[in-house]
């Protein structure tokens, strides 16, 4: 069932297009499948959305991960990129957030990632969950878990996420096309929703 934290927000200045689309990836393994499937569903969805959304770049957090576990123990230029990252997620528009189903559930990697998030950090944002399980029988759970800390902070989930079985990564292009027609439209009309309100001007 999706997930909706919907609260415009009213700002001095607010954000002008284009909008940042960014794509963070929960696998503990560098170069899965999941990141090539994720990038695959950030990019289409970008196309289909228009010129006003700029596709920025993927968040691998593996590539990072001592910092997100271990913090001030970390390398310098491991703490640099979680910075880095939390900057970039945190100030997105539209977030695709990527898991394979592991233990039932999604990735400790990604939970300790999205607990390294100020509260409310995707307030704001509309997130699409992107899940790869390698049974039928797992492949909603991730999703199910994952949709009620996305709306902790602050993020909305306005459509199904993307549940992906591995069998379907080979053919990933057509399975993909589907729901774009089904979902981009309410992804467009969310995230144009969410667009801080400006500030009255004060009369004269």
């Amino acid at each position: 069932m999706p997930s909706v934290a919907f609260e415009p927000r009213v700002v001095p200045d607010p954000p002008v297009w284009p909008q940042s689309v960014v794509t963070v990836v929960g696998n503990p393994r560098a170069g899965s499948r999941t990141a090539a499937a994720a990038a695959s569903v950030a990019e289409l969805l970008s196309s289909e959305l228009g010129t006003p959304y700029r596709l920025d770049e993927l968040v691998d957090l593996v590539t990072f991960a001592p910092a997100i576990f271990q913090g001030d123990a970390a390398r310098e230029e491991e703490r640099a990129a979680l910075e880095s990252a939390v900057e970039l997620v945190s100030s997105a528009s539209l977030v695709v957030v990527a898991t394979p189903v592991y233990k039932g559930s999604y990735t400790g990697l990604l939970k300790s990632f999205l607990d390294v998030l100020r509260p409310e950090a995707l307030a704001g944002a509309v997130v699409v969950p992107v899940t790869v399980s390698a049974a039928p029988s797992h492949k909603l759970l991730a999703d199910q878990h994952l949709r009620p800390v996305l709306a902790e902070l602050g993020a909305s989930v306005p459509v199904p996420g993307v549940i992906l079985e591995e069998r379907e990564l080979e053919d990933l292009q057509v399975v993909l096309a589907g729901w774009i027609r089904q979902n981009a439209g309410i992804v467009q009309a969310t995230t144009i929703a969410l667009q801080p309100i400006a500030e009255p001007t004060p009369g004269r």
